[in-house]
């Protein structure tokens, strides 16, 4: 008997007549639930902790960014993302120059040549605005009362898609 297999199964099967003998004290039970060291939990709390952080780094622009707000005196914040802009529609009266405070939201991968725009052939108006970021823009309104659409047409469906429009409604 060499092998540990063949000592378990004589220790488990005695031969008739020998009698079973207790394990060694002091030997290490068998058990069926071990207990993980400190070194590993802590490890394993360090990488959920990092993962964890990431996490609420990358997604950090979306859900803690700056959204309906603007330190823009007197500028109106307008987000845009594959959602649409956001408000869709913006009041004016005839001739009034808008200030807005325009913000893009999406991650540059999402965007066709990393930027959304700002289009509309009736306001005269082709603006673009890079990946995660902020900028003033003016648009003056025009002198007839209406609706006056716009729409992003660098990406997701252009202006086919109906979620990126929005709307200049100049006031009578």
């Amino acid at each position: 008997m060499t092998t540990r297999a063949a000592k378990r199964a004589h220790a488990q099967n005695p031969a008739p007549g020998e009698i079973r003998t207790a394990r060694p004290r002091g030997a290490a039970r068998p058990s069926e639930h071990s207990r993980p060291s400190k070194l590993r939990v802590a490890a394993f709390l360090a990488v959920a902790a990092l993962v964890i952080g990431g996490g609420i780094y990358l997604a950090g622009s979306v859900f803690m960014g700056q959204r309906d707000k603007t330190t823009v005196n007197g500028a109106m914040a307008v987000g845009v993302s594959m959602d649409g802009f956001d408000p869709a529609t913006l009041n004016a009266k005839p001739g009034q120059t808008l200030t807005l405070d325009w913000w893009n939201q999406d991650a540059p991968m999402h965007l066709t040549n990393g930027v959304h725009t700002l289009v509309s052939d009736k306001l005269n108006v082709r603006l673009e605005l890079p990946a995660q970021s902020r900028r003033t823009v003016t648009l003056t309104a025009p002198m007839t009362p209406g609706d006056y659409d716009f729409w992003c047409d660098s990406c997701c469906g252009g202006k086919d898609n109906p979620k990126m429009h929005g709307t200049l409604h100049v006031e009578a």
